[in-house]
C-alpha cells in the first residue's frame, strides 16, 4: 500500500496495561512488552507501506534479529503507556530499530532493537524490494545506554530442559514468534527475581528459526549477576539470551 498521510518517522503508540498482560505482582509480563514492541514496530511499518501486508507480495517479513532491554521499571495493570520508536540505522537488508516506553513523559524502559527483511519461501535474509529514501534515520539518537549486541555463546550451563515446539507457539511466518523465546526461557527462572523487579537489562539473539514439532533443549548458567540462555536443536544454537540482575 502507498505511504500514508500520518506517516512520521518517529512514531508514538499508546497502550493501556491489561489485567491478562500482568504478572501477580501487577507488572507487565516482559513477554507482553516484547509483544507491545513488536505490534507498534508493525504499524509504523503499515503507515511507512513496508509492512507485512506490502512484503508478503514478495514473499518477504521483517524478521527480529537481535532485542536489546534496559528496564528501569515495568509498568503496571490499568496503565497507559507511550512507546515512541525510530529508525537509527537501515543498510541492506537490516534496520536498526529503537524504542522508548514511557508513563507520564517518564521513560521507563530503553529498547535497541535489529531486523532483517526474510524470505518466508526462501528461508533467507532477502532485499527489500522497496524505496526507502522518504524515512528518516536517526544515527546518533539511541534509547539504551549499549546497542543491540551479539552475544559470546561461549558461556557455560549447568541446566538443561527439553521441550517440543507446539502450534501455539507459531506465529504468520510459520515458525516460532520471538516472544516465545523469552516466555520460554522466564519460565526457568526464579519468579522472585521478576516479582521484585531485579532484571536490568536482556539481551537476546534469534539465530536460526524453530518450527512446528522441533525438539529443542533449553540450557542455563549463572554467573555472577548475569544468567544466560542458549536454546538448541541437535548441536545448533538457535537462541541465546543473558539477563543483567540487579543485586
Amino acid at each position: 500500500m502507498p505511504v500514508s498521510a500520518d506517516f512520521k518517522s518517529v512514531h508514538t503508540k499508546n497502550w493501556e496495561v491489561y489485567f491478562s498482560q500482568c504478572y501477580p505482582n501487577g507488572a507487565l509480563k516482559l513477554p507482553e512488552l516484547a509483544n507491545i514492541l513488536q505490534l507498534t514496530a508493525a504499524e509504523h511499518a503499515d503507515l511507512g507501506g513496508v509492512g507485512f501486508d506490502d512484503l508478503s507480495k514478495y514473499d518477504q517479513s521483517w524478521v527480529m534479529n537481535r532485542l536489546r532491554i534496559e528496564i528501569g521499571d515495568l509498568p503496571h495493570f490499568s496503565q497507559e503507556i507511550a512507546v515512541k520508536t525510530w529508525i537509527e540505522e537501515f543498510k541492506g537488508f537490516k534496520s536498526t530499530r529503537n524504542f522508548e516506553v514511557s508513563r507520564e513523559g517518564k521513560k521507563l524502559l530503553g529498547i535497541s532493537s535489529l531486523w532483517a527483511i526474510f524470505n518466508m519461501k526462501r528461508r533467507r535474509p532477502d532485499t527489500l524490494q522497496f524505496d526507502t529514501s522518504y524515512v528518516e534515520q536517526f544515527p546518533y539518537t539511541h534509547a539504551t545506554d549499549l546497542p543491540n549486541q551479539r552475544i559470546d555463546l561461549d558461556f557455560e550451563t549447568n541446566e538443561s530442559y527439553t521441550q517440543k515446539v507446539v502450534f501455539s507457539d507459531l506465529d504468520i511466518v510459520n515458525h516460532v514468534n520471538n516472544t516465545k523465546y523469552l516466555e520460554w526461557c522466564l519460565n526457568y527462572l526464579d519468579p522472585a527475581i521478576i516479582l521484585r523487579n531485579k532484571i536490568k537489562a536482556i539481551d537476546m539473539n534469534f539465530i536460526k528459526e524453530l518450527s512446528l514439532g522441533d525438539t529443542i533443549i533449553l540450557e542455563k548458567g549463572t554467573n555472577g549477576n548475569r544468567i544466560g540462555f542458549k536454546i538448541r536443536k541437535e548441536e545448533q544454537i538457535c537462541f541465546a539470551c543473558v539477563l543483567e540482575i540487579e543485586n
